[in-house]
């Protein structure tokens, strides 16, 4: 009788052994053959960024926009981030996969209609509805990894990311050309014709809902409770309130005061990418060997954002335009992945409860900044905006913490 048992025993306990790998066995095929399309789909997203939204702010001066305008479309995927906890809210009741189709899907239908008209006032409508529905996959999208890409998150999230930035250069430097010679219609069409595919590519994905993490803390209860944190979300306030008031002046020095074309204007933003591109990997290198680099690393990005609006301020050229783009892609890569490694190396918070935070005051940003930007165009000139917008930068670079505390708090 007890051989019976044991032999009995040793059954089951191979029929759970085999049940659970073939259960690998199978999810391991669904995250090799999703991966594939999400490679497909970043690099389908990459293209549509590029040829359309990277020209919004310039196709809506050239429509005659005035600085107010500006001003909502630059804010328009800010205002997007403060929708964020309401998607997760619905992908975790609806799952992920039929929102991220679905949104992009009305994303892609919106840049059509981009391309139809021809009111600056329906153009920067239209830009905030692509945003409200385009900007509904930032949140979700690392929850969808996760599932997608077991134990390989973040190198995973690196790869794709690098592909959409790279192939967002190249469309950059192509969307002005095409714009000069099939038209801005035809152009943003393709683009459309792009983020469709990109929604058709995440069709394959599972519709897994993600239960809310218990112990997640919200972002008021991270600023009370971390000084550290505290210290690094003013000093981003006051340096992004910085960046985020030279948006609306960016289009009227490049149309208005040197009359660049579509196709310069191109090159200024692949050059922008391409710096970001390969900066962001210079950075990924460097800063994980030390917390000096991450603070360094931020106090270089804002010098060089600074530089960037001191160059667009005096305006000579579209050289010293050029110029400043890769300065940008520089300083906002250095921020970028300065944060980011901030956040994933903190040991009081997880990543997602950061990332939360930093979405929140980046969509508290983007309400007032550009508006105040738009106010300093209407009462001096883009010029004046941008030398305001360089000394707050500088001042948030003053504002850091000190090595020494960002060591204490990483454990280093």
């Amino acid at each position: 009788m007890l051989e019976q048992r044991r032999a009995w025993t040793a059954t089951v306990q191979a029929c759970h052994f085999i049940a659970l790998r073939r259960i690998q066995a199978e999810m391991n095929t669904v995250s090799k053959n999703t991966g594939n399309f999400d490679i497909f789909g970043h690099a389908s997203l990459g293209l549509a960024a590029g040829l359309s939204a990277a020209f919004f702010a310039v196709l809506a001066t050239r429509l005659g926009a005035s600085p107010w305008l500006l001003a909502l479309i630059a804010s328009a995927p800010y205002l997007a981030n403060l929708l964020s906890p309401f998607w997760v809210v619905q992908a975790r009741r609806w799952g992920t996969r039929g929102l991220m189709v679905g949104s992009l899907a009305v994303a892609a239908g919106t840049l059509v209609f981009l391309g139809w008209v021809r009111s600056p006032l329906a153009f920067a409508l239209l830009v905030l509805l692509y945003y409200l529905f385009y900007g509904v996959g930032d949140p979700l999208y690392v929850a969808l990894a996760e599932i997608v890409y077991p134990e390989r998150t973040g190198s995973s999230l690196g790869r794709v990311q690098a592909l959409f930035n790279g192939v967002r250069a190249l469309a950059n430097a192509l969307a002005g050309w095409l714009m000069d010679t099939l038209g801005v219609f035809v152009t943003l069409a393709i683009a459309a014709l792009s983020t469709g595919i990109a929604a058709l590519s995440y069709l394959p994905f599972p519709n897994l809902s993600n239960p809310a993490p218990e112990g997640a803390a919200s972002p008021l209860q991270i600023l009370r409770q971390d000084s550290l944190v505290r210290r690094m979300v003013w000093t981003l306030m006051v340096a992004g309130t910085g960046m985020l008031m030279m948006l609306p002046a960016f289009p009227l020095i490049e149309v208005k005061q040197l009359g660049l074309n579509n196709t310069q204007i191109g090159l200024l933003l692949a050059a922008n990418s391409l710096a970001l591109v390969a900066a962001a990997w210079l950075w990924g290198r460097r800063l994980s060997e030390s917390p000096a680099h991450i603070v360094n690393a931020y106090r270089l990005g804002m010098l060089a954002i600074a530089g960037m609006a001191g160059l667009y301020a005096v305006s000579w050229s579209f050289w010293l335009l050029l110029l400043a783009n890769i300065l940008c892609g520089i300083g906002g890569s250095a921020i970028s992945v300065g944060w980011r490694l901030f956040a994933m190396t903190l040991p009081a918070y997880g990543t997602d409860d950061l990332s939360g935070l930093h979405l929140l005051t980046c969509g508290v940003r983007g309400l007032y900044a550009p508006v105040l930007g738009a106010l300093l165009i209407a009462l001096w000139s883009p010029a004046v905006t941008m030398w305001v917008a360089a000394i707050l930068v500088l001042a948030g670079m003053l504002m850091l913490p000190s090595v020494q505390s960002v060591s204490k708090a990483l454990g280093w």
